[in-house]
């Protein structure tokens, strides 16, 4: 036996630098582009650029602006995941003749090849005007938060912003790329109203950092679904973890409202002016009808590793039970079940690696490039979830490279975790929650846990009932 020893440590050593290898050749899912891999004739900066907002008008115009009135609407939270962030519409009322547009940026329809487009990162949305009323109604059935701020806009705005957005629901300008965080229906919205003042309002919001990052801002509305919000923090990378002002901030619709009900303007005549008028309440929705939005981040990092503890220890319990001195047939039921139990956490943990590269390398999702978790979950998994789905049916083998590999698996995320430790202004990622959701996976099914005593009156485990 302790002639063996050093061979077995070989072929340990030789796990572990093949776990490494190609844990690190996952880096090459990093992405290198640096631009949009499409172009975007209808975004807001290309729609707005040769826009002027602020003119003399005309007698005639003048009065067709004083007839005008622009307001902000902002529903809440809805139940569908897309509606979770909330909506922003902009409302054209002509106060003489009571009629009310509402034209929204927040169109798209699963048909299409909706899936398709969703996949490589090319997001069609359009822009629909529809009558305020209705919008407004058909939202208050969904029992959603409705408010609507009238603007305080120049009357030149005014007719700017209704040209502008008449133009935008033109068949040929109506649909654009949406961005999560770029390009939807607030920021949208919120470039329109920055124009309309003259880009006063970008000058004041960049000015005012965020104490909470995108990422923060996002896990506000998904803490209610940890699956969800799981999945989300892992696809994302470091890029949505940056320091950021209000201006950014804005890509959720309640944040946009609270920014105008803060900001004024100076206008023509050198007068500061509050841009935010009258405040209307359409509808407030029925309290515990759904999870409330945070108002401030909670992680969920302690949740992700109690479930993960949750799992490794079950998984401790039954690979135990194997070698207890029960009969024969009992022990293959914990053998079974003991391998199913890890076919499914590592299955999940390889389709979404899988899942991470193909956004890193092929699609526009620039949020996934330069990803770390590509480290922690790569398509090496999908090995483990192989060598487990062989232990369940009794491959003795496969058993024990199975845990050898989730020992060099542990390792390679403590490595991770002192490359953090190490460099923190590198490593910027917010990924604690993936980094204390796989460790103990790894750490439970590893042959650390299952380390045979060297001098035994009698061996437990017999691998002829494997």
């Amino acid at each position: 036996m302790i002639g063996s020893m050093p061979q077995h440590g070989n072929r340990i050593r030789r796990y572990c630098a093949l776990v490494l290898f190609l844990s690190l050749a996952s880096l090459s899912a990093a992405s290198v582009r640096l631009g949009q891999m499409f172009d975007d004739p209808n975004s807001s900066e290309r729609i707005l650029s040769d826009r002027e907002f602020l003119r003399p008008l005309m007698p005639y115009e003048q009065e067709a602006a004083r007839q005008l009135k622009i307001s902000l609407v902002t529903m809440g939270k809805g139940d569908p995941l897309y509606v979770w962030f909330g909506h922003s519409g902009i409302a054209i009322s002509d106060t003489k003749g009571e009629r009310s547009v509402l034209y929204d940026y927040g169109i798209f329809s699963f048909d299409d090849d909706f899936y398709q487009t969703f996949a490589i990162g090319r997001l069609n949305y359009e822009v629909w005007a529809t009558a305020t009323a209705a919008r407004i109604a058909l939202a208050t059935e969904e029992n959603r938060d409705i408010y609507e701020l009238v603007l305080n806009l120049p009357d030149s705005a005014k007719l700017e912003v209704l040209s502008v957005l008449n133009y935008n629901v033109q068949q040929e300008h109506q649909t654009y790329l949406y961005h999560h965080y770029r390009e939807n229906c607030s920021t949208r919205i919120r470039d329109i109203i920055d124009k309309a003042v003259g880009g006063q309002l970008h000058a004041w919001a960049s000015t005012i950092p965020m104490e909470e990052s995108i990422r923060q801002l996002v896990g506000r509305h998904t803490y209610a679904s940890p699956f969800v919000d799981w999945t989300l923090n892992f696809l994302q990378s470091g890029t949505i973890d940056k320091p950021i002002t209000l201006w950014e901030a804005m890509f959720l619709p309640a944040l946009l409202e609270d920014a105008l009900r803060q900001f004024s303007y100076v206008d023509e005549y050198g007068q500061r002016v509050p841009i935010a008028g009258e405040r209307i309440v359409h509808h407030v929705a029925t309290e515990g009808a759904r999870a409330p939005v945070l108002d401030s981040w909670h992680p969920m990092t302690l949740q992700g590793m109690c479930f993960a503890l949750a799992v490794g220890l079950l998984c401790i319990l039954l690979g135990r039970f194997q070698g207890a001195p029960y009969m024969t047939a009992l022990r293959r039921v914990f053998r079974f079940l003991y391998g199913i139990v890890n076919f499914i956490w590592t299955l999940s943990a390889s389709v979404l690696s899988i899942l991470l590269i193909f956004m890193m390398t092929g699609s526009n999702h620039d949020v996934t490039y330069f990803n770390e978790n590509i480290l922690i979950v790569n398509p090496l998994v999908l090995v483990l979830a192989v060598l487990a789905l062989a232990s369940a049916f009794g491959n003795a083998r496969a058993l024990r490279g199975f845990r050898k590999m989730n020992t060099a698996m542990t390792f390679v995320i403590i490595a991770v975790i002192l490359l953090k430790l190490v460099f923190i202004d590198l490593m910027i990622q917010q990924n604690w929650q993936i980094i204390l959701t796989m460790l103990p996976l790894h750490l439970c099914n590893s042959t650390i846990p299952f380390e045979r005593i060297l001098v035994r009156k009698r061996r437990v485990i017999d691998d002829s009932d494997f």
